[in-house]
């Protein structure tokens, strides 16, 4: 009986020692780190590529930003260059505006200046400061009637405005440019082929001279405008004490002093048909009607100043003809320095329907006609600008 309760007693306590043992622990720690594997597996993975997820999506979006920033900057940089021309040319506007500092007194900028009555339905230029402008050179010009012993040459002008310009030489003695020493240039310039003078009823011409420093004027001389006829041969006969019905000239001279005029050959007021010519005698503050050669029109009505740019321009309204018979209905206008000088109006021009416009008379030279206006030194006259538009057709 004492064996059978001993027995039981030993067996209940190995029996309680045993499930003491870390065998039980172990179990425990096993079921504990699949939880944690678990946690690992669910909870952690999740939690990581959640957060990838949204950094992703943030590197995603931040990249795409960025791209559409870059494309923004490259289109605006694509709009910048399309826009290049436009940007160019509206600066060239503005560089007008903003050379207006350097233009001459009046407030004109130099594109008021150069086309005093706008470009019209063509015109040319080459100012540089303006739109569209094109090259100074003879390729521009087409020169014909060059007289060859007379250089004109293509360089900077002097003077801290310096600008591309066509240089005039006047050896000390010269006089007109068929006298020894010869003096000046002389050509007849038609212009780029795509601006038809021919077409026209009314035409403005525009350029800027600099004399020298120091530029002594003595009597006078010519500097170039306007020429027409009834075709391009006899076009080029108005000038030099030649007087034809079927030409005209509107060049322009320096007088004593810097004083200026506008210096015309028209129809010869002496003929009667013509006798409406006589109003350009009477143009203020003087003017001379010279029955040999040209007439002096509102001498001293503008002062050319030596040593910096004067820009002159000029407009021309041809005459009607009604049935053969020219109408005293043509005008004459010049500007100096953007401001209107000399205005002409109820004269005749052409005395045919065949008169038109033909392009630039290219011609700088002292005289006048005797010795007594020769240069009393070597000088040097600087022309840049050109400027023509059709501001009015037939």
């Amino acid at each position: 009986m004492h064996a059978v309760a001993l027995f039981s007693i030993l067996f209940f306590t190995l029996f309680s020692f045993a499930y003491a043992l870390p065998i039980g622990h172990g179990h425990v720690h096993r079921r504990d780190h699949h939880n944690v594997k678990v946690h690992k597996r669910t909870s952690c993975p999740r939690h990581v590529s959640t957060s990838a997820a949204a950094s992703e999506t943030a590197a995603a979006s931040a990249p795409s930003v960025q791209v559409a920033a870059a494309k923004k900057g490259k289109d605006a940089t694509s709009t910048s260059t399309s826009s290049a021309p436009k940007a160019t040319s509206s600066s060239k506007s503005n560089s007008t505006s903003s050379s207006d500092d350097d233009a001459p007194s009046g407030g004109s900028s130099v594109e008021q200046m150069l086309f005093p009555k706008g470009r019209g339905s063509s015109s040319w230029t080459t100012a540089s400061d303006l739109s569209g402008a094109i090259p100074l050179s003879d390729a521009t010009f087409r020169p014909t009637k060059l007289i060859k012993s007379l250089s004109h040459t293509y360089m900077q002008s002097p003077g801290p405005d310096s600008k591309l310009s066509m240089q005039a030489k006047y050896p000390e003695g010269s006089w007109t440019y068929d006298h020894d020493p010869a003096g000046g240039l002389s050509f007849y310039a038609p212009g780029p082929e795509d601006v038809d003078l021919s077409t026209a009823k009314e035409v403005t011409f525009g350029y800027a001279i600099m004399f020298e420093n120091d530029f002594e004027w003595k009597k006078g001389g010519k500097i170039p405008g306007l020429y027409g006829g009834d075709n391009d041969e006899v076009a080029a006969s108005c000038s030099g004490g030649r007087r034809d019905a079927r030409c005209f000239s509107t060049r322009m001279m320096w007088r004593e002093d810097g004083a200026g005029e506008l210096y015309t050959y028209l129809p010869p007021s002496d003929q009667p048909q013509f006798a409406a010519n006589k109003v350009q005698c009477n143009v203020a503050p003087k003017s001379e009607c010279n029955p040999e050669y040209g007439s002096s029109v509102g001498r001293g009505s503008f002062t050319f100043k030596a040593g910096e740019w004067n820009y002159v321009a000029q407009r021309v309204l041809l005459n009607d003809v009604d049935k053969g018979q020219p109408q005293a209905n043509g005008e004459m206008q010049l500007w100096f320095n953007g401001e209107s000088v000399i205005n002409v109006d109820k004269v005749i021009i052409r005395a045919n329907e065949a008169g038109a416009v033909r392009g630039i008379q290219m011609q700088t030279f002292f005289g006048g006609h005797t010795s007594d206006y020769a240069s009393p030194k070597d000088q040097e006259t600087y022309f840049t600008d050109f400027s023509m538009a059709i501001t009015q057709k037939k």
